[in-house]
Formats: structure tokens, C-alpha cells, sequence
């Protein structure tokens, strides 16, 4: 600017709010007083961003700046858009303290009737995460939710005001409801969230597209009626509770996992899980091989009539790939499989399996390749390759991944065309 020009104020409103929206709001705020043009932009800035208290001389100095912004912007009856804010108290100890979880609650409710997307972090190091005070969401405009860090309970997550709803996100979140429902929801993603040991949360969500559910703690969902679903990636690890202590892939029936497996009103002659991912095209399924939900569901496995691309891992193998069969003659128009072997092979106490096979019933002809990813090409590889040459899958079609042991070092792949069994 050294001929004295203000260029930056000379752009157009919309790219001034443009670049506006990725700042800190006090920054915000603060740029009303560079020059006469920037007096009033601030109050049209499509995105609020509030970071926590760190900056701040108090905690009170913030809720009072929140406090009044949020009232000129949304209880003021400005008329400015608000497509998104975010409220993000990661690890600066704002949330500690009852009186800011209720300051927070309060915040939320003034904005979600505004904001298109809400997103709200309260991850503390070392601490349990944060309540919401029995917020309930209620908005014509809110499309997208995102928690982190949030204990959740039934009325956080009725969304029975919220009609344009279609992607909820929550990560490492204290979710403990009885359901998740929503007529509109169509993105549902849990990641490391923590729910009931003695229950299940039933999801049932009729316009619900995709479902990732990674590395939960707690018993897996109920899946109820899911006719929309097209795309579904489980991966349950130590943590969950539908584990087997003893060691069986199927159920011991004494230990803690398998014996409150059915919790009361659960009709133990059904498909509690598998059922509800019926109708999708692309289906990831990755456990331990301890995790007994997948293979219990074997015994009234669903035909998946629209499953194009299938992933396991290990926990397919049990019990002489009892479960890998089973996907094989449930997949009609399958087109490519992928196993994904572990550099150490789980141990399971070998048991039979729970799914029947349907005679020598062939793969599906639609099935173009299978994928085998693995350190060693060993003997569990060798059984892979027999069975899936007995149900009608060519040598060609295989493609064996052979991932290097030293992390990082590469892999290579090459296409089978011929195998020893002994």
C-alpha cells in the first residue's frame, strides 16, 4: 500500500466476507474499525467461529463478547445469513466449569434456529466429555451437526424439529439415548463415541445413505429399517463390548459379552445388525476376531441383492471362513472383494460355524476381482485361494497385495495362477 491505497477494502463485499468467515470472530469483530467500509461488514459475515477462551484476559470477558454478538447477529432480528458456526473449546478449560456448559447450552440454542452448519468441540485433555443441558434442536435451516467431545442424551438427538437435517457427525461423544431417529438424516458418522454396556441404541433412519460407525466402545447399534443405505463402513476393535472373553468368535454364553448380548425385548431368533445393512452397495465390515456380532447374525444372514464392493478382515476367516462363505452365496451382483489379512493372525477357538452353507452354490458372475492384502503369503492365504476356487472363482481374477513387513518400505502386487494346498 505504499501509494497510499487501500486495495483490500476496495474488493467486493462478497469476497471481503469471503475471507472474513475464516477468521477467529473477535477478529472479526475488531476489523470495524480499520476503515469507514468496514464498520458494518462484520454483522454479515456468513460464519462465526468462536475459539475458547486462550487470547482472552477471563473466561467472563469471553461470555460476555459471545453474549453480545450472539445478540446483534441472532436475537437482534438481523437478517444476515449465518451458514455455519463454530464453537471450539479444545483443551483450554472453558468447559470445566457448570456455569460455561450451561453458557454453551445457551449458545447452541440461539444460533441453531440461524445456522445452516453447527459444530461444537469441547474436548479438554484428561477430562470426560462435556454435557449438553438437555438441549433440545429445534430449526427449519440446520443441515449439518457436528460434536466432539459432547455427552449426548434423548433430547439432544431428537431431531423431530429439525426436518432439514442430513448429516450428523460425532466424535469421541458420551452418547448415551435409547434411539436415533430422524425422517431426513441421510450422513451418519460416530467415530470413538462411548454408549450403554447393558443396552443397545436403535438407529432407524428411512433417507440414512451412509453409515460409518469406527471404533465405538459400548454395544453395537440395533439396526432397524435402513431402506435407503448405500454405503456402510463398521470397524470394531478391543473396545467394544459384543466381545467374547473366552476367546470364541460365535459366543461362550458366560461371559460378560456374550451372556448380555440380548438385552430385554430384543427377540433372540433375528438378524440384530447385519439386516439393517441389507440394501447397501458398498459394505466395509472390520473387527477382532473376538467381536461375536458379526458372525452370531451368520445364522439368519440377508440376501444383500445390491452389494457391488465387500471388505473384510480377519474376522471373516473363523471356523473354516465360515462368514466369507456366507457373504459369497448372499451376494448376488458382488463385483470386487477385498481381504484384508493382519501381519499377526488372530487366535480363536475353533468352533463350528454358525452359517450352513447352501450346498457348493458358485460365487456371483458378476465378481471381476478379489483382492487378498497380506504380509505373509502363507498357509491362511493358501485356504483363502481353496476356497475361493471351489465356489467358482478363477485363479485370474485373484490379485494377492503383498504389503511389505517394515512400515512405509511399499508393497507389490501380482495376479495368482496357481497355488499348493499342502
Amino acid at each position: 500500500m505504499a501509494s497510499g491505497v487501500d486495495r483490500i477494502s476496495a474488493l467486493p463485499e462478497d469476497v471481503l466476507l469471503h475471507v472474513l468467515h475464516f477468521l477467529p470472530a473477535q477478529e472479526v469483530v475488531r476489523t470495524c474499525v480499520l476503515a469507514r467500509r468496514w464498520r458494518s461488514v462484520w454483522r454479515s459475515v456468513p460464519a462465526l467461529r468462536f475459539t475458547g477462551t486462550n487470547g482472552w484476559d477471563s473466561a467472563d470477558r469471553f461470555v460476555q463478547f459471545v453474549d453480545h454478538l450472539l445478540h446483534l447477529r441472532c436475537a437482534g432480528g438481523g437478517d444476515a445469513p449465518l451458514d455455519s458456526c463454530d464453537f471450539d473449546f479444545d483443551a483450554d478449560g472453558f468447559m470445566q466449569l457448570p456455569a460455561n456448559e450451561r453458557h454453551a447450552s445457551h449458545w447452541m440454542w440461539q444460533v441453531v434456529p440461524r445456522a445452516r452448519v453447527l459444530r461444537l468441540g469441547v474436548i479438554e485433555f484428561d477430562q470426560e466429555p462435556s454435557p449438553l443441558s438437555d438441549l433440545h434442536l429445534v430449526s427449519q435451516h440446520l443441515t449439518r451437526l457436528e460434536l466432539v467431545g459432547v455427552r449426548v442424551n434423548d433430547s439432544v438427538v431428537d431431531f423431530s424439529g429439525c426436518p432439514a437435517l442430513v448429516e450428523l457427525r460425532m466424535n469421541v461423544c458420551d452418547v448415551f439415548v435409547n434411539q436415533l431417529v430422524s425422517p431426513s438424516l441421510k450422513h451418519l458418522h460416530m467415530a470413538r463415541c462411548y454408549s450403554f454396556d447393558h443396552a443397545r441404541i436403535l438407529i432407524s433412519l428411512p433417507s440414512l445413505v451412509s453409515l460409518e460407525l469406527i471404533e465405538c466402545q459400548g454395544r453395537i447399534p440395533l439396526l432397524g429399517s435402513l431402506p435407503s443405505l448405500a454405503r456402510a463402513v463398521v470397524i470394531l476393535n478391543g473396545i467394544c463390548s459384543d466381545r467374547c472373553s473366552n476367546d470364541r468368535f460365535d459366543c461362550c454364553g458366560n461371559c460378560d459379552g456374550c451372556r448380555d448380548y440380548y438385552g430385554p425385548g430384543y427377540d433372540r431368533d433375528s438378524c440384530m445388525f447385519l439386516k439393517g445393512l441389507s440394501e447397501v452397495t458398498d459394505l466395509e465390515l472390520s473387527a477382532y476376531s473376538d467381536v461375536i456380532v458379526f458372525n452370531r447374525d451368520l445364522k439368519w444372514c440377508p440376501t444383500f441383492s445390491k452389494l457391488k464392493t465387500l471388505f473384510l478382515n480377519d474376522w471373516c476367516l473363523a471356523a473354516d471362513h465360515n462368514a466369507l462363505i456366507c457373504f459369497l452365496q448372499h451376494s448376488p451382483i458382488l463385483e470386487k472383494l477385498t481381504i484384508q489379512l493382519s501381519k499377526v493372525r488372530p487366535y480363536v477357538m475353533e468352533t463350528e460355524g454358525i452359517y450352513k452353507p447352501m450346498g457348493q452354490s458358485i460365487a456371483s458372475d458378476c465378481l471381476k476381482v478379489v483382492e487378498i492384502k497380506c504380509v505373509y503369503v502363507d498357509r491362511s492365504v493358501h485356504k483363502i485361494l481353496k476356497i475361493l476356487t471351489t465356489y467358482g472363482i478363477r485363479l485370474e481374477q485373484i490379485n494377492i497385495q503383498h504389503t511389505n513387513k517394515i512400515s512405509g518400505s511399499g508393497c507389490f502386487s501380482f495376479v495368482c495362477t496357481g497355488f499348493s494346498e499342502n
